[in-house]
């Protein structure tokens, strides 16, 4: 309209108006990777509340832990050493009579020497007898008795020969994992004392705070959900926030959740990816984690602590009857203990 009435300048402000509209194109998004990226962030969620439930589980199982610790591991630790001093003393009476067997043995080969000495003069002198003697006969009876006295020296030497070390092993064995065993719960209760002493130290309100921004923030830094550049900042912080958590220090939590919340940068795989190929890869990954995380739960759910743990009613009555079950235990054993002992002084 503007050319056809000769109004230039009209023309070209429309000219340059229409150019400038077609480089204004919207930039082109595909749907398969807006629709992935959605399917990734489903994923991570699912990741996330699966961590969130596993990590609700070993808290409460930690708890229980440090608390039965707490209540009955001094008599535990009673139980463990006696059961150390026990396997001590079996093993000593084991190694006793090992040295006795061996002093058998020992005898058993000289008799059995001095037995084949005898036998080579009987069988000498039964050769120098004429065949249908009396005297020849009765050479013949020694012989016979003789070689007997031999047969059964030799099989109790073989007994005594193979009971020398083979009685005296499982005793051994039974002493090391004795051992072993008590010095695994000494640090284990050490650990656990260490653990209650901090949580002494902070207000309930700032215990179950606590126990909240941490699973809050392990949910927001796991390795597993964020992108695969940044795993190692991730890593790094969960070592922070575990570091922390151990400490109780429930400001360092804080500050790590504040930083986590205000978004300096995106961690999560599903808001930093954009190639369709490695948003794919990451998907996954997540379900991979998923897959591995429900067996654990499931396994977990399984086992005898966890069933205990979340079958209990009342904490006070089974800490009451176990540490009734566990006096008597420590009895028999101090018992046995004494047994022992005077066995070894016999």
């Amino acid at each position: 309209m503007a050319l056809e009435e000769k109004n230039y300048t009209a023309a070209m402000a429309a000219i340059t108006a229409w150019l400038q509209g077609q480089r204004a194109v919207t930039q082109w998004r595909d749907p398969q990777v807006a629709a992935s990226k959605l399917e990734l962030k489903a994923l991570e969620e699912r990741l996330r509340d699966l961590i969130d439930r596993r990590n609700a589980r070993v808290q409460q199982l930690d708890e229980f832990n440090d608390l039965y610790f707490s209540r009955l591991g001094p008599l535990m630790q009673q139980i463990l050493a006696l059961r150390k001093t026990l396997a001590e003393l079996n093993l000593r009476r084991q190694q006793a009579e090992a040295r006795r067997r061996e002093e058998d043995y020992r005898r058993c080969q000289r008799y059995m020497a001095q037995a084949v000495e005898v036998l080579a003069t009987l069988t000498q002198r039964w050769r120098d007898l004429p065949a249908d003697s009396v005297q020849a006969a009765e050479a013949r009876k020694h012989l016979e008795q003789q070689s007997n006295l031999i047969a059964n020296l030799l099989a109790e030497a073989l007994e005594l020969e193979s009971g020398l070390t083979r009685e005296e092993e499982p005793a051994r064995q039974a002493r090391d994992d004795a051992n072993e065993e008590y010095e695994k719960y000494r640090e284990q209760h050490h650990d656990a004392e260490v653990r209650l002493r901090k949580g002494k130290d902070l207000s309930e309100e700032d215990r179950n705070e606590l126990k909240r921004l941490w699973r809050q923030a392990s949910k927001l830094c796991h390795p597993d959900l964020v992108a695969d550049d940044l795993k190692e900042e991730a890593n790094a912080m969960m070592v922070q926030l575990n570091q922390a958590k151990q400490r109780g220090d429930v400001k360092t939590i804080r500050s790590l959740v504040a930083r986590l919340q205000q978004g300096f940068e995106p961690l999560m795989a599903s808001d930093r990816l954009n190639d369709l190929e490695r948003i794919r890869k990451k998907m996954a990954q997540v379900r991979e984690q998923i897959d591995i995380l429900v067996n654990e739960l499931a396994e977990l759910e399984k086992e005898e602590s966890w069933l205990l743990v979340s079958s209990l009613n009342n904490m006070e009555a089974y800490f009451a009857q176990q540490e009734k079950a566990l006096h008597e235990v420590r009895a028999s054993l101090e018992h046995q203990v004494s047994e022992a002992q005077l066995d070894s002084a016999a």
